[in-house]
């Protein structure tokens, strides 16, 4: 049990480069099929929900750019913070890797609870849909636990950050904040092309 935990919470002391890729690939392919099947889009790294447009080549692209940005963002930002030499494999691998709950997130999504919220249109059928208290209450338990697994990834991004690029501190907290946050902005204007 100690072990699962140490996984969960820092999987990168036993996964990285290749290996991490691998899984992240596969990963990223499983919560595109997800999110295909449950018409539900990656606006960025840290938004989600209905598009215009379901055509399967949006959903490729979506996670694509969701993994290749952050991951390119949080490379180049290295090559100037870390004294360490990082390798490209060591930083796409692991953030490929720490995506892995999107998974868990794209099953959340096909809740016919939070698919109904996705697909409202109008003021009045918000107002509707949330006055009906088992709807509400589906949707506050979904919203929690969609909000816990966007922080699991974060957090993985962070962990995934530091050993890939050997970094701490001050010099972390600059690469993370800009690799994610900078990244989901671009991510998000790169997606909305799509559309």
């Amino acid at each position: 049990m100690k072990d699962s935990w140490k996984f969960i919470s820092d999987p990168f002391y036993k996964v990285a480069g290749y290996k991490a890729a691998g899984w992240g690939i596969l990963g990223i392919v499983i919560t595109t099929a997800i999110a295909y099947g449950a018409d539900v889009h990656f606006h960025g790294l840290l938004h989600y929900g209905g598009a215009p447009h379901s055509e399967w080549w949006c959903f490729v692209v979506e996670h694509l750019v969701i993994w290749l940005i952050p991951s390119l963002l949080v490379y180049i930002l290295s090559l100037f913070c870390s004294r360490s030499h990082v390798r490209p494999i060591d930083v796409l691998g692991t953030v490929a890797f720490s995506q892995l709950p999107f998974v868990l997130l794209a099953l959340c999504m096909t809740f016919p609870p939070v698919r109904h919220f996705m697909s409202i249109q109008s003021l009045q059928a918000i107002e509707d849909a949330l006055s009906d208290k088992m709807f509400l209450f589906s949707a506050i338990w979904i919203g929690a636990l969609s909000l816990l697994i966007a922080i699991w990834v974060l957090y993985w991004i962070f962990r995934a950050i530091s050993v890939s690029c050997n970094l701490r501190g001050r010099n972390l907290w600059i690469v993370f904040i800009v690799g994610t946050f900078g990244g989901d902005i671009l991510c998000r204007y790169l997606i909305g092309l799509c559309y």
